[in-house]
């Protein structure tokens, strides 16, 4: 009988030592920008009801969640996704919250992969929701805080690209298709690759409207895209999303933020509660998105209190592999100091050594082995540049050197 009781389930893994410190270090750093920002901290359950994923709400797909069954029949899901429960809460134990709402969220999500698409199932995420304001200054401040929770945790550069929903959903409502083909185009313009798209759009006829969807994913760049936009949409609804778009992209542009912020109205999200502006964030040395966002005003109320909002995720462990193939994280913290108990002295050993930890900043180990050449060798080993032997007196020996020699 085949036994696991020495690996993790697939697509998980440990984390240990340097990476959890580097993990840490990114995460303070973002909770630093959010706090900054007046968001507050919430987090869900780890296990959610699947009714909270179903009726559209989240696009994993019930297929791509992990799923148990509790003591009443009911169907559960490790959380797939951190935006819908947030709605949740915020609809229920919030509900009477003064709006705006500012919230930020640590927590993982769990989606199972692909077998062997060496994907994890697992992913740590840190971000925010902004729920009750539905204004371009909205929108603007969530990108803004993007941007700077990209800057405040990688040296390299970055990159934000800002699309809408809108205009997809104003060309593939006009296709005389079926949902099988619409959700076809949607991957292929998600994908870029025009070439499958084409040939598809070619099967349902050469209307424009077919010739604008093949246009879609060019629409990729800086400003020349309003314009070149402005000669495929033409009516008041779209043309009013391309100003609203507009006039955020030049308000990150007079931050200064002209190399890192591109447009992509050919930018399709796979979250489909997506309703409004959607971005996703890039870094250097990375092939995938570390940041994904959007806005969501319809999200809320099939959970019975409609409010707009608007929110992104950050993968936070890309960010951290990334700190670590790189060598940016500083070396693991050691103890300044340990401290030995001579027989009979041990209750003063612990309480000396909990006296020098009251210094700021003063990490001191016990130490448990039963002599003290025992304990110098393992300061030795570990880099422990002192030992502190408690007896009748207090004895201090500096560990000089990897070879063992003390002063």
């Amino acid at each position: 009988m085949t036994t696991y009781q020495l690996i993790t389930p697939k697509g998980t893994k440990d984390i240990l030592l340097e990476e959890c410190e580097a993990k840490r270090w990114i995460e303070a750093r973002l909770r630093q920008v959010y706090t900054g920002y007046g968001y507050n901290e919430v987090v869900t359950p780890g296990i959610e009801f699947l009714d909270v994923f179903q009726a559209g709400v989240c696009n994993p797909g019930s297929e791509n969640m992990f799923k148990l069954i509790d003591n009443e029949g009911r169907i559960l899901v490790l959380r797939p996704d951190s935006t819908a429960p947030i709605a949740r809460m915020v609809s229920t134990r919030l509900k009477k919250s003064f709006r705006p709402i500012r919230l930020f969220y640590n927590q993982r999500v769990y989606r199972q992969k692909g077998m062997y698409s060496g994907k994890s199932t697992e992913t740590s995420q840190m971000g925010v929701e902004l729920i009750g304001a539905n204004t371009a200054k909205t929108d603007l401040e969530v990108i803004a805080m993007a941007t700077e929770a990209l800057e405040s945790c990688c040296q390299q550069e970055y990159r934000i690209e800002i699309g809408h929903c809108g205009f997809f959903e104003a060309l593939i409502s006009r296709l005389e298709a079926d949902d099988s083909q619409k959700e076809q185009i949607r991957l292929l313009i998600g994908a870029k690759n025009y070439a499958a798209l084409n040939d598809l759009l070619d099967t349902l006829g050469q209307g424009e409207t077919a010739a604008a969807l093949k246009l879609l994913p060019r629409l990729f760049g800086g400003a020349e895209v309003f314009d070149a936009a402005g000669e495929i949409f033409e009516d008041a609804e779209t043309k009013k999303i391309l100003d609203n778009l507009r006039w955020i992209y030049y308000s990150l542009i007079q931050m200064g933020l002209k190399k890192s912020v591109m447009l992509d109205l050919g930018f399709v999200n796979d979250n489909n509660y997506y309703t409004g502006v959607i971005f996703q964030g890039y870094i250097q040395g990375t092939g995938e998105a570390v940041l994904s966002g959007g806005r969501y005003d319809q999200l809320l109320s099939r959970f019975g209190d409609p409010m707009p909002a608007i929110g992104f995720g950050i993968n936070v462990d890309t960010l951290t592999k990334l700190r670590l193939t790189q060598n940016l994280q500083e070396a693991m913290t050691l103890p300044q100091i340990l401290v030995y108990g001579e027989p009979g002295y041990e209750v003063l050993c612990l309480q000396y050594a909990q006296t020098l930890r009251q210094q700021p900043g003063m990490i001191v180990e016990n130490a448990l082995l039963g002599s003290k050449e025992a304990c110098l060798a393992y300061a030795v080993n570990k880099g422990i540049p002192k030992v502190h032997v408690v007896g009748q007196t207090i004895e201090i020996i500096n560990v000089e050197t990897a070879g063992g020699a003390r002063g």
